[in-house]
Parts: C-alpha cells; structure tokens; sequence
C-alpha cells in the first residue's frame, strides 16, 4: 500500500493480557503482535496471578493437570489516516481522511502439554475510507482456528498444526503476515517442523485465504491459489541465523495487463542475520523464476540492513 504526501496514528491496545514483569523465578509472558505465540501456562502458579483480569488468562479446567486450561483475549487496533493528493498528481483526488479499526478476540484452548485449540474472530472497517480495498475491511470473520500438537523428545521437538493460521519470516520481506494494512493474511494450511538447538526444518502446505466483505463469515480458501515451501535453520557461530527456503506459488487463471493464464513461481531465498563486535547485520536474497501463460517469469530481489551500536 502506497501512502503519498500523508501520515498516519495508530493506537494498539491488547485487552484482558496484563502486564509484563519479572518474578524471581519466572517470568511472565510478553505481550505479542501474534496473539497465538503467547503461552500463559506460567499463571498456573497463582502467585503470578497479581495483574487485573489474569482470572481471564488462565481458566483451569482439570485440577489434575495445571496444563489443562483455556486463555482469553482481545486486541484493538485504531489507526487514523490522511491522504493528500493520493492521486500523485495524475488525477484530481480530494483529500482523504478515515480511520481504520481492527478488533479481534480469541480463545486458547490447552487440552494437556501437547495438544491446542486456538480461535480467534475479528471485525476489520474502514470508516468514512474513499476507496476500500481488499486489505482495508472484513467485517466479522473467523481469522484463525487451528489445531496444534506439540511433542519433545531427547533428540528435539516435534511440532505440527492444521487449519487456518498466519506465518512470517526473517524481516518479512518476502513472506509477510502484512500487519501494515487493515486486514492481516491468513492461509489454510498444513504446517510441520522439526527443531533441535542448532537445526530447525519447517514444511508448509497451503492455501492463501481469500478475503471477501460481502457477508458475515464468508472468507474462503480454494485451489485457485497455492502457496508451499520447505524451509531449513541453522545456528552459525553461536547466535547468528543462516536459514533458507525454496517455495512454490501457483495460481489457476491468473489476470496481469499483459499476461493470462496458468501462473506458477518458484522461489529460492537465502538469508544471514547476526552480531558481533557491535556490529549487527541481516542479508537475503531471492531468485525467482516460472511461467505466466505462454509467458516466462524471471526475478531477483535483496535487501540488507546493517548498524553499530555504541557502547
């Protein structure tokens, strides 16, 4: 999304989450963009539980077993923008000014140590916006609802989920959960890694969902758009991360202003991040190649970004 001669304010608020701070022996758990990244299994000792709505954060549901439990939440996002001259001079735009809010709730389900249900729902608008696009407005929707097993052995931990999800990588150049505009990208997937303390190996298959703003809860996935990728990390020279991935993109009857037809990219990216000595870098780079029709794809892309932090 291209902002020309504009500015923006956005307020995010996490709601029912509580606040973060240390306990002489644990920790408790940060707030996190990702809502399903949060583990509140920590509250099970009930002299963390010290901030307003915690009962919310940790609901037992088997005297048992303290990993048995369900975590509630929400998240509102308001952000208000201004357009001025969004046409760039080529055409005569009026000003715009609207904001844009996005609400979500969600429920996190731990049947036990291994096993996860996470849901969760949202209301995205654009109130008094011009023009709205597909990533401005999805008024109530699922957005998540995934299933979730989780398993360590002595070798390393097994981890696999199915359903509707997000995913993001490295600084997100290339894959992105798009957290900038309005409505955030789902995908209906299968998701599997492997993880040791040095290595890390992710397969994904799925399908980009397919926002649609015509009803409540119409939002759909079909094979029209494929997205797959195999992904390897690895842990160089202590805490620097050298990962790479080659993905697949394919999708059926595709529409450019000069191309139709089947379209199908492969993708190959590699990517070093690090610190050292003050020094902090992130390089990646990424091929790309496949067909559009009768037409041939070829592309590249990089991106680098390096600083020095004084003591």
């Amino acid at each position: 999304m291209i902002r020309h001669a504009g500015w923006s304010l956005a307020v995010l608020w996490p709601l029912l989450a509580g606040s973060v701070q240390a306990d002489d022996q644990l920790v408790r758990p940060t707030i996190k963009a990702n809502r399903w990244q949060e583990d509140w299994s920590v509250l099970k000792d009930p002299a963390l539980r010290t901030q307003p709505l915690d009962n919310l954060k940790y609901i037992p549901l088997s005297a048992a077993n303290p990993y048995t439990y369900l975590s509630l939440g929400a998240t509102l996002r308001e952000r208000f923008e201004m357009n001025d001259a969004s046409g760039f001079g080529v055409r005569d735009v009026p000003r715009d000014r609207y904001l844009i809010q996005r609400f979500q709730v969600h429920a996190d389900l731990h049947l036990n140590e291994h096993w996860r249900l996470f849901t969760q729902l949202e209301d995205v608008r654009a109130y008094d916006k011009t023009t709205i696009g597909g990533a401005d407005q999805n008024r109530v929707d699922l957005r998540l609802a995934f299933a979730e097993y989780v398993k360590t052995f002595n070798a390393g931990t097994f981890k696999a989920r199915a359903g509707r999800q997000d995913f993001a990588f490295d600084l997100q150049r290339f894959i992105s959960s798009r957290d900038g505009p309005n409505v955030r990208q789902s995908f209906d997937a299968l998701w599997a890694d492997w993880e040791t303390q040095q290595w890390r190996f992710i397969g994904i298959a799925s399908q980009p969902v397919q926002y649609q703003d015509g009803r409540h809860f119409d939002d759909k996935s079909n094979s029209d758009a494929r997205f797959h990728m195999l992904r390897v990390e690895r842990l160089v020279g202590g805490t620097n991360e050298l990962s790479a991935y080659y993905g697949v993109y394919e999708r059926s009857a595709a529409h450019y202003l000069d191309a139709d037809g089947e379209e199908t990219r492969q993708l190959l990216d590699a990517r070093l991040g690090g610190a050292a000595q003050g020094f902090d870098w992130d390089v990646e780079a990424m091929l790309q190649r496949g067909s559009l029709g009768s037409k041939t794809i070829r592309a590249w892309a990089g991106g680098s970004r390096t600083g020095y932090t004084f003591d």
